[in-house]
Order: C-alpha cells, then structure tokens, then sequence
C-alpha cells in the first residue's frame, strides 16, 4: 500500500527552512503567490504591506536641479529630498526590496484645490511583479535594479546600501546611527494632509494619442476601507544619524540613469529608519492632458536618425506647444 502525502515528513518545514503556504501563516505575515506570466490584470487592490523597513537618507539638492526633471504641472516647494531604501518583508506582491526618491511638491488641479504630496521622480525595484503593479495603475516611476540595504552590529548600529543597475553602481553608503535629530527633514513629514503623487503617460499603439496625468493617493484612507491613514509607523523603531555619521556616500549618473547627474546631493543631512504598515488604495486622477499627433509629428518621432540605433533615455516631458 503506498504512502498517503500526511505521511511524509519534510523537514526543512518543520526547521523552518522553508516558509509554510501563505495560508499556513499568521494574517499579517501571508504573501499572495505571484502573477502569472505573461498577463495580468490588476485586481489586487488594496495592496497591503506589514513590518517594512523604511531607511530615508534626507539630502538638500538644488532647486533648480529638481525642478528641472519635474514636469508641468508638478511644482517643488522646496531643496529637501527623501533619498530612501525600503525592505519590504510581507506584501501582497512577495518579499523585495525598493529604492526612491521623493520631492515635496504641489499641483493646482485647475479647479481651485491645490494638492499637496511627496512626488517620486525615481524609482528602482527588485522584483518584477511590484514593478509593473505600481507603474501600470499608478505611475510610478519604477525600474529594474539589484537593491541591498542591512542594519547590523551591536543592536544593528550600522547600516550600508547599495544599487546597481545595468553594470553600473548608482549608489551606495555606510554609516553608524547615532540618535542625534537631524537639522531638517522634509516637509511632507508628519503632514497628514500631504500625500503621494506619481506622473502617468499613457500612449496609443499607434503612437497618435498620449494621455499624461498626475495620479494621487490622500494620507488618509478612502472610507471603503475604514479609518485612519494609510502609513502607519512604529515610534519605537525609529534610529537616526546626522550628516557626520554617514561615514561614506557615492552617488553616480550613468549613460543610462542619469539620476546622480540631474540631482546631485549638495548636502547629506542625515538618515531617518523605522518600521512601517502601509496600505495602498485606487488612486485618483488629479490633472490630465491629452497630446495629439498627426503624420507630420512621425518623422520626428518615429524615425529621425538618432533613434535608430538606441532607446531615448530622456525624462518624459509632454510634447506640446507651449503658445
């Protein structure tokens, strides 16, 4: 009589070798399997995140620098950036790790509301799946990169990261928390009225209709899924280091990612990490405009020489008159 599959033994499960099903697990520890390749549609909403890390280096870049890679109608309120790496543990897209940059910034809607929200730039991903859930709905700005970050040492006094994307390394510091307040932080800190905005293009087939929209998400959740705000930190988790104790940073542009050129930290003031749960709902679209292009517009497009022989690597301004 053959085995039934209760009677086998696995011992990497009982070890905990190997995680049990998402099933099998605490509620707030259960990872949904990934999708499936090569389509998926996008019905996982809300996304759910528990016990993520959150490591913020805060930089002061130029003004201009910043508004310079912004566009219409996106407006900088001021020269402090959130420079930040993520370890996202438990995710309805799986474990992976994330980097961005965040703006403070504002848009005036055209209907007299002015939103105001951490607006991201840039955006580098581990994993596949959150790259295109977060950029197909939202916007955001995500690509492909390998991501490090740890904590260690006595009571993980120590912290190093690292990006690399394409051959080349992006970024990377070290340091030592030290607990020391930091001398600025961004405005959007704290602010339960300031919330998240991305910068959306979506192009026909044919290359003749463009829709370009800023999309947001409020601090605080929709009603459909309760109360309160969609971040959630733990005030017990929170280190800190100053300018000083950031012991070595490295911040590159290459012929690819041109990031460390176009914003190029002109003071590190230190770092901010913490523990967080977060919640991300439908996002709202804010301000839209719509680019036409008829056959006169191809050549230039399309076909014109330079773009032959390699993609555009440029930051998608919207191709309008301006008259």
């Amino acid at each position: 009589m053959g085995l039934q599959a209760n009677e086998y033994s696995y011992p990497w499960l009982d070890e905990g070798e190997v995680p049990p099903l998402p099933l099998d697990r605490d509620r707030i520890h259960i990872i949904s399997q990934g999708v499936a390749d090569p389509v998926f549609d996008y019905d996982i909403v809300p996304l759910t995140y528990t016990e993520s890390r959150w490591m913020a280096f805060v930089i002061r870049a130029d003004h201009k620098d910043m508004q310079g890679i912004t566009p219409e109608p996106i407006e900088i309120t001021d020269d402090v950036i959130e420079f930040w790496y993520v370890i996202h543990k438990n995710t309805m897209l799986g474990p992976y790790m994330e980097f961005g940059v965040t703006f403070s910034a504002t848009v005036d809607s055209g209907d007299g509301q002015i939103y105001k929200a951490g607006y991201y730039p840039y955006m580098y991903l581990s994993n596949d799946s959150p790259i295109f859930a977060g950029k197909e709905p939202f916007g955001f700005p995500k690509k492909a990169a390998y991501i490090a970050a740890f904590e260690h040492g006595t009571n993980n006094n120590y912290f190093n990261m690292l990006m690399e994307r394409r051959g080349y390394i992006l970024h990377t510091a070290n340091g030592r928390y030290s607990d020391r307040p930091l001398s600025v932080r961004p405005t959007f800190y704290g602010k339960t009225d300031w919330g998240r905005m991305n910068y959306r293009i979506t192009t026909r087939p044919d290359v003749t209709n463009s829709i370009h929209e800023v999309t947001y998400l409020p601090s605080e959740l929709p009603p459909a899924f309760g109360t309160g705000h969609r971040f959630q930190l733990d005030p017990s988790s929170v280190r800190t280091a100053i300018g000083d104790d950031v012991r070595s940073w490295f911040m590159s542009g290459t012929p690819f990612d041109f990031m460390g050129g176009q914003i190029p930290a002109k003071e590190v003031v230190g770092l901010i990490s913490f523990t967080f749960n977060l919640i991300i709902p439908p996002a709202a679209t804010i301000w839209t405009r719509t680019v036409e292009r008829g056959e006169a517009d191809f050549d230039s497009i399309l076909y014109s020489t330079p773009f032959k022989y390699t993609m555009r690597h440029r930051f998608l301004l919207p191709q309008y008159s301006q008259g």
